[in-house]
């Protein structure tokens, strides 16, 4: 288990700091300021504020100068997921299926892959049923999944899977040699038999 001096959380029990500002302004849609986020969420000021940007550039937050403190409302909801924005409010695509497959996964915990194609397609990302059903498949071939239930496609049921090893939060990722490198454990795993 890590040991972290800093006072915070091991980066392995640690969701994204967008994602917990995101959840905070998602719990008061209207009328919060920047000091109820950071009460809210794990995140530091100077974050906040340029996730604040980021997402009053994209026009999912509004804010109220007026206001002492100034105020701000979510006006377009984009969902569970963070909206990956840079700074100018142009979204972030490249990555962005894998990390909402993932998040979709471990919240979902029990799941088919046209699931997570649902859960994990957003106003940015769109996740197919293929996509979805190649990363659930190498997953469970390198041990992160359980079958529950096994696929049936005369009588069109799906497989159902759950998640056994969490490792946290950022995504298992594909590499090109078809093996799973865990970001957050910075382990390597094989492939073992077929899924």
């Amino acid at each position: 288990m890590s040991v972290s001096t800093s006072g915070r959380p091991p980066v392995h029990e640690r969701k994204p700091a967008r994602q917990d500002i995101w959840e905070a302004i998602q719990a008061t849609p209207e009328g919060f300021t920047l000091g109820h986020l950071r009460n809210r969420s794990l995140a530091d000021r100077k974050t906040i504020q340029d996730y604040l940007k980021c997402l009053i550039a994209a026009g999912y937050v509004v804010k109220h100068e007026d206001l002492d403190p100034p105020t701000y409302d979510l006006v377009k909801d984009g969902g569970h997921h963070a909206p990956r924005l840079r700074a100018d409010g142009t979204p972030v695509t490249q990555g962005g299926g894998v990390e909402n497959m993932w998040r979709s996964i471990y919240m979902l915990r029990e799941f088919t892959h046209v699931d997570i194609a649902q859960h994990a397609t957003t106003l940015s990302v769109t996740v197919t049923n293929e996509t979805a059903k190649s990363y659930v498949s190498m997953l469970l071939k390198c041990g992160y999944l359980k079958v529950l239930r096994k696929a049936e496609p005369v009588k069109g049921r799906l497989a159902l899977y759950r998640l056994i090893r969490n490792n946290g939060p950022l995504p298992p990722k594909i590499q090109r040699v078809k093996r799973i490198y865990d970001p957050n454990t910075h382990e390597v795993f094989e492939p073992q038999g077929a899924a």
